[in-house]
């Protein structure tokens, strides 16, 4: 993955991506600047594996569609990825359902979310 610096849609939904792989595939990803579109619905990521991927997620400030939903999100990973989300001005889409969310999520996401204006 490395390598496919130019790919700007990768589907790696329901594939059991915990984050002991994500610490492995964060840093491929954070050389795919020009992804629109990533999913990766269905996967266990939770607080630790948001923890990797939010500095590649940073990167990809093309990005207009982002699949998370059903990946355990809480309100720790909401910390981690609320950051590089603000990055991503011109996300059209944002999938985050079937996540135990709540309200200090929501909080983490509001000002990430405000930034993104053409949805």
């Amino acid at each position: 993955l490395a390598k496919m610096t130019r790919m700007d849609k990768l589907y790696l939904h329901d594939n059991r991506i915990d984050a002991a792989a994500c610490k492995h595939l964060a840093p491929a990803l954070a050389k795919m600047t020009r992804m629109k579109a990533l999913y990766l619905s269905g996967n266990p990521l939770g607080p630790d594996a948001c923890a990797h991927l939010a500095p590649a997620l940073a990167k990809m400030t093309r990005m207009d569609k982002l699949y998370l939903h059903d990946n355990r999100i809480d309100a720790a990973a909401c910390k981690h990825l609320a950051p590089a989300l603000a990055k991503m001005t011109r996300m059209k889409a944002l999938y985050l359902s079937g996540n135990p969310l709540g309200p200090d999520a929501c909080a983490h996401l509001a000002p990430a979310l405000a930034k993104m204006t053409r949805m």
